[in-house]
């Protein structure tokens, strides 16, 4: 039992040495660093969001935020963008209740105006799974943190014509009874005053 536990200490230790060597190879990679645009292209920013990935497992939810919106703000790889932007409005959404950020990244994905496609091997999520998934957790956000549930209805009626045959259909119809009971009990009470 003991052994086990000195092992597991010691491979935490020994991830997050990797995770600061990696973070400091990242922020010293070499003279051209922030002086120019060149070393842009060879940046490695898969690295960095699976290390991102890491860093919200490990709770260390601010460091990730700073490495996802790097990503953001620099790669060119839209795959990249819109998949930080997805965690970046989960980690919002559930680590910070910051609800108000977290539908603004999730506005930015269901704006955009571009497609991209990931290699069969890749772990990212693929567009279309992006925004599907992205439209359902809005329209969650607005049902039942922000309170909004016009907003949520109107997101919720728009999943189920956009993707009819979705796994997470039957969550969509249970949500949109609940929204429509509270609208028609509010609206019953509102009569009755």
């Amino acid at each position: 039992m003991l052994y086990s536990f000195i092992i597991y200490w010691i491979f935490l230790i020994m991830k997050k040495i990797f995770l600061y060597t990696f973070f400091l190879s990242v922020v010293f990679s070499g003279p051209s660093f922030g002086k120019s645009n060149s070393w842009n292209d060879n940046f490695d920013y898969d690295s960095l969001y699976y290390a991102s990935l890491l860093l919200i497992d490990e709770n260390n939810v601010l460091e990730a935020i700073k490495n996802l919106s790097y990503i953001v703000s620099d790669s060119k790889n839209k795959a990249l963008i819109l998949n930080s932007y997805y965690d970046l409005g989960q980690i919002y959404l559930s680590r910070s209740s910051d609800y108000s950020k977290s539908i603004e990244y999730f506005s930015i994905i269901l704006n955009a105006n571009f497609s991209y496609k990931v290699r069969s091997d890749s772990k990212l999520k693929s567009f279309s799974e992006l925004k599907e998934k992205t439209l359902f957790m809005m329209s969650y956000v607005y049902h039942n943190h922000i309170g909004n549930l016009t907003q949520a209805q109107k997101h919720y009626r728009l999943f189920l014509k956009k993707y009819p045959e979705s796994n997470l259909i039957s969550s969509v119809n249970y949500e949109l009874e609940i929204i429509s009971k509270l609208i028609n009990d509010f609206n019953n009470q509102k009569q009755h005053n």
